[in-house]
């Protein structure tokens, strides 16, 4: 089975890339992490973009673009479409491939990116935390991957809810909300401070990236949040107490919760695997 991605080396370490097999399928979830990739898929790749991704593409053609997709999308590329995609920063991503055939016969199978579907989020999240879990049965993540599936089908259908105002988000302007969410991370984030940030009444702004992102401005920013924290985890040695503060938790607990909610996972847990599978790698090398 082939990587979308080709891994550079001289980056910070990153998370490991957690893979595994149900039924027909192959599932893998890729971290943030610099990649520069040319490949051509053997079968049909389901794709979910739970961050902000940048850098430069092209699907069955020579012409490279810049491109700069959605946090929550859903992507979707045929068999041998060519694929070529690089990015100094990437971003976590996950994979799914049925390895007999995708069941999208009898639809137009056209590429696509940054579909936003809040039913698709909630599989794509829930299939993560199995993941960074690493306990989740075969037939679970089966069940996970065909829902996911559906999604697709339905986005190739047409049959999703077309945009209801997330045109007003722009990418400019989300780019725009990002850097001001990493600026002040550390600290009390508003709503209307976000809003303002775009030049958008509170209201309009609410409405306008749930529309959109597919989840609220307040999901979204616990999600930056969690994001940061796991980046001090796996490169600081400061305890858990100091990173719930320097990511914007009110406490330690605050981000403890945070993490069993949304990643399945606790803090602690989550930095012990991290160290375990760098010291491994490390001994590997050294050997």
């Amino acid at each position: 089975m082939k990587t979308a991605r080709t891994q550079t080396t001289d980056r910070p370490r990153s998370e490991p890339v957690r893979r595994t097999t149900a039924g027909s399928w192959f599932i893998e979830l890729l971290p943030r992490q610099a990649y520069d990739a040319t490949y051509v898929p053997d079968r049909a790749v389901i794709g979910f973009a739970f961050e902000t991704q940048r850098g430069t593409h092209a699907f069955s053609s020579d012409r490279v673009q810049p491109f700069q997709t959605k946090p929550n999308g859903l992507a979707f590329i045929p068999s041998q479409c060519d694929v070529f995609s690089s990015s100094l920063e990437g971003g976590e991503y996950l994979r799914v491939v049925d390895v007999n055939e995708l069941d999208v016969d009898g639809l137009t199978q056209r590429p696509f990116n940054d579909w936003i579907d809040p039913a698709a989020i909630a599989v794509a999240q829930s299939i993560r935390s199995l993941l960074l879990v690493n306990a989740a049965t075969p037939l679970l993540i089966e069940e996970r991957a065909i829902a996911l599936s559906e999604h697709v089908r339905s986005a190739l259908q047409g049959d999703l809810i077309k945009d209801t105002g997330g045109g007003s988000m722009t990418v400019a302007r989300l780019k725009l909300i990002e850097e001001y969410i990493d600026a002040n991370l550390d600290g009390e984030i508003t709503v209307r401070a976000l809003a303002a940030s775009v030049g958008l009444s509170e209201g309009f702004f609410i409405r306008a990236f749930r529309a959109a992102v597919g989840q609220s401005p307040h999901r979204y920013l616990i999600d930056r949040r969690l994001a940061r924290a796991r980046l001090l985890l796996r490169t600081s040695r400061h305890d858990l107490r100091e990173i719930a503060f320097a990511t914007g938790f009110s406490s330690h607990a605050h981000m403890t919760a945070a993490f069993r909610e949304r990643l399945g996972i606790s803090p602690s847990h989550f930095r012990s695997e991290v160290s375990w599978v760098s010291d491994a790698i490390r001994h590997s090398d050294d050997a």
